[in-house]
């Protein structure tokens, strides 16, 4: 078995886990908002969504080296050793960021990592973005290719996880009002609504992400 091949059993592993336990967080956090059920089984769904969605978060992030040394095995790409060596040192440090601010939003410091997490995610977003452009306007490091598409893309990923995030703040506050007044039709009109805002982003995450997937196995854009 070549460096190929194990990269790209490592990558198709990172799709499933990502997309289908997030689906998982999906329908948990949807059924959350159910009036019929009581408030407790309401918050263990909520929880049950929270643990779950630890392993889509840390996927979302090793697609990010996972995409750099498979698009190497390929030919490509070729970049050097200190490249991928800051390239791991970046991920290690975004998944210590990212995981340990979703694991202690309770805390002052787990709220602060959840904050730099938000500055990483939409830099990068950002960046990535701007170099897919430059690619294909023949000034970035790529050619305007499947590989500046997807490098694009996954930056377009970042914004509406992103988004996501933005969206889940006040559906958040609401939960914390429904465990201390009680439910009310005002208070549950202000869960819907923001678990529509939510799912609006997730689904337009999910897009993206199959996009990725059926141009990496199709090499629709050369």
């Amino acid at each position: 078995m070549d460096q190929y091949e194990i990269w790209k059993f490592l990558h198709i592993c990172m799709f499933v886990f990502w997309l289908g336990t997030d689906m998982g967080v999906m329908i948990c956090s949807k059924k959350s908002t159910d009036t019929t059920l009581s408030i407790p089984a309401r918050f263990q769904l909520l929880e049950i969504a929270l643990v779950i969605e630890l392993l889509p978060r840390v996927m979302w992030v090793m697609a990010l080296p996972l995409g750099i040394h498979l698009s190497k095995s390929l030919g490509y790409i070729d970049p050097s050793l200190i490249t991928l060596a800051a390239m791991w040192v970046f991920v290690v440090a975004w998944l210590i960021i990212n995981v340990g601010g979703a694991t202690n939003l309770e805390k002052p410091w787990g709220q602060q990592l959840s904050k730099i997490n938000r500055f990483i995610v939409a830099s990068l977003g950002v960046a990535l973005i701007i170099v897919a452009i430059s690619s294909y306007l023949g000034n970035g490091p790529f050619e305007a290719n499947s590989i500046a598409l997807k490098v694009g893309l996954y930056g377009l990923i970042n914004i509406t996880i992103l988004g996501i995030e933005i969206a889940f703040f006040p559906l958040g506050e609401a939960f914390a009002r429904l465990a201390e007044e009680g439910s009310s039709p005002e208070l549950e009109e202000s869960i819907s609504s923001g678990m529509r805002t939510t799912l609006m982003w997730v689904h337009t995450t999910y897009f993206m992400i199959f996009v990725v997937a059926f141009i990496g196995v199709t090499k629709i854009a050369g």
